[in-house]
């Protein structure tokens, strides 16, 4: 393809960013995706705010964040129980049902506060130029997620329980390249009440 200044330009990879939001939060004893940060967002809030702030690689157009999970605003699993892979499929419904073109997905989870758009970028840059999932070392989320007809094989098989529904299991299936494990604490994970108080601790001092 010849651009109109006479430059060959490369195809634009259109990317969705996703928000899991639809577990139970039944370690937290609430909805964790509400708890308000030292920053005043909610960790909902503050996931999207992650997504907004990626600056995409060349080549690539990020979508506006979808939110998976019962909520206002959010697209419900189609299959309950069925974990973060069921609000995969969920989203990658929806995204087919409304015939938005998409060729990847950037997720994160609701409860990784610490992460930064830096981070995602970084998955974004080598997602580029693989046809597998990426993720940091052993820690599976967040990820980039290639949305090709082998992902969405599984997503449904999952979904539908004739598939393990873990997303250990769907990078065994599609492939998954595994980044070196940046260092800090970008990885904490908000699940029970001691997690966030300390969180807010630390955000006091």
């Amino acid at each position: 393809m010849t651009s109109p200044s006479g430059h060959h330009s490369t195809p634009t990879m259109r990317v969705c960013p996703v928000v899991l939001a639809g577990g139970l939060s039944s370690r937290m004893g609430q909805d964790k995706a509400l708890l308000k940060l030292s920053n005043g967002r909610t960790l909902l809030e503050q996931a999207k705010f992650q997504l907004e702030q990626v600056q995409a690689p060349e080549g690539m157009e990020m979508m506006a964040p979808l939110v998976s999970g019962r909520r206002p605003g959010g697209i419900p699993d189609q299959v309950d129980a069925a974990g973060p892979l069921g609000g995969l499929q969920a989203i990658d419904q929806h995204l087919r049902q409304w015939e938005l073109a998409c060729d990847a997905l950037l997720v994160v989870p609701v409860d990784m506060p610490m992460l930064s758009s830096g981070l995602l970028a970084r998955l974004c840059v080598a997602g580029q130029t693989v046809e597998q999932a990426v993720c940091f070392g052993d820690y599976f989320l967040p990820c980039w997620l290639p949305l090709g007809a082998r992902s969405r094989k599984y997503l449904d098989a999952a979904a539908a329980g004739n598939a393990i529904a873990s997303v250990r299991a769907l990078f065994g299936f599609v492939g998954c390249v595994q980044l070196p494990t940046p260092e800090g604490d970008w990885h904490l994970n908000l699940n029970r009440p001691e997690d966030y108080r300390r969180l807010q601790g630390e955000g006091k001092g």
